[in-house]
């Protein structure tokens, strides 16, 4: 999909403008001609630079705002409201920078186009598997029950994004307190001791000489350096998913990124079943899902065994570590009992508690730890800077 922005004037000469997801112009074409009149101009959009886009804010669904989205949009749509209807009154209920997303759903709507089709042509908004699950809903026309189902499954991602950033707000905040601290040692601290130990013709250590050096390169650059700060600060919230993936490829939380990603991939993986899409292009679609590469072709190999005629539970054990024992035990129940879809979200349930608790026993562990560690770096930092001053004490005659 490339972006277009176009112009229109309508018969009675009233003028319009607008931009327009579309695979070429003819598409923008007929689309104003359907809701506008008359194409005055149409150009592409080019894709900005990064530099352009580093400071520009993301227009997307949080976890929560897509939950929400969905679950009104399904109980409009269960009370007999047009489809039309339901998303203005949703819209109406969303933030002001989300309205723009829901007028060109409508948009779209009114120009006789499916639900999935007017998501599709704005693929910032709506993932693929969005599209996908809206799209089989509509064909086995059960579009307001896999809309409540794709609000249950982002209501749980947001409660177990929710945790995974508690455990971390602590630890990020000392860590926060530790750099602000040693700041302050360095800007403020070193240069007095420093000119005290001068003034006495004492002479600096070499761990002391470092920290003055570090106390000049922040007092004579601080703007640079500030702004360098913010810059790589906005970097990495840009990059925060990669970051994260990076880090969860450590010993000892490996099993933890693993865990997150089955959850994630079984309880999408129900959902599309749900909602109709066949077992071995559910596992295909779910498998956009898995940020690990591979899992991501263990998923592949999943849907492949399956597709040659090998039954589930067997191709999944075929398929590497893409499930837990507890999951394999519980792929088994659900193909003998014909009742995968609510195995797969019961076993997610279970894995998900088991991950809570997990999580709670490691920040339980990881804060006082973190405590300790910066505690014994101030203590480092100021035994340095009065180093010289304790090696002047023990020369004075009346010391010995």
């Amino acid at each position: 999909m490339r972006l277009f922005r176009w112009q229109a004037r309508s018969s009675g000469g009233k003028a319009y403008n607008g931009e327009y997801y579309a695979e070429n112009e003819k598409q923008v074409i007929d689309f104003v001609h359907r809701n506008y009149g008359y194409v005055v101009n149409i150009e592409m959009v080019k894709n900005k630079k990064a530099f352009h886009r580093l400071f520009k804010p993301r227009l997307q669904f949080s976890n929560r705002e897509r939950a929400n989205f969905y679950k009104q949009l399904s109980t409009l749509l269960d009370a007999g409201i047009p489809i039309v209807k339901g998303i203005e009154m949703v819209a109406e209920r969303l933030s002001e920078k989300y309205k723009p997303i829901c007028t060109r759903l409508n948009l779209s709507l009114q120009s006789g186009r499916p639900l999935s089709y007017a998501m599709s042509l704005q693929p910032g908004s709506f993932s693929e598997m969005n599209v996908s699950v809206v799209e089989a809903g509509e064909v086995s026309g059960q579009i307001s029950q896999v809309l409540l189902s794709l609000s249950e499954f982002y209501k749980q991602q947001d409660k177990l994004a929710k945790l995974v950033r508690n455990v971390c707000i602590y630890p990020g905040f000392l860590l926060t307190l530790a750099f602000l601290t040693f700041i302050f040692f360095s800007v403020k601290l070193v240069p007095s001791f420093a000119d005290l130990y001068r003034s006495l013709g004492v002479k600096e250590t070499a761990l002391l000489q470092t920290l003055l050096s570090v106390s000049n390169l922040l007092e004579n650059h601080a703007i640079a350096l500030s702004c360098m700060c913010v810059a790589g600060s906005k970097v990495l919230l840009l990059q925060r998913a990669k970051i994260l993936s990076l880090l969860m490829r450590f010993p000892g939380i490996r099993c933890i990124r693993h865990s997150f990603l089955e959850i994630r991939f079984t309880r999408l993986m129900a959902l599309m079943l749900h909602s109709g899409i066949s077992f071995p292009e559910a596992i295909l679609r779910a498998s956009v899902t898995l940020t690990d590469a591979s899992m991501k072709n263990n998923a592949k190999k999943f849907s492949e065994n399956v597709l040659r005629g090998v039954g589930i539970t067997e191709a999944a054990m075929q398929s590497g570590d893409l499930f837990s024992q507890t999951g394999l035990e519980f792929l088994s129940i659900g193909e003998s009992s014909g009742n995968l879809p609510d195995m797969l979200d019961e076993f997610a349930k279970i894995q998900e508690q088991e991950l809570f608790t997990h999580l709670r026993d490691i920040k339980a562990i990881l804060e006082p730890a973190l405590v300790v560690i910066i505690a014994t770096m101030i203590f480092a930092v100021m035994a340095v800077m009065l180093s010289p001053l304790f090696d002047l004490m023990t020369r004075m005659p009346e010391y010995t």
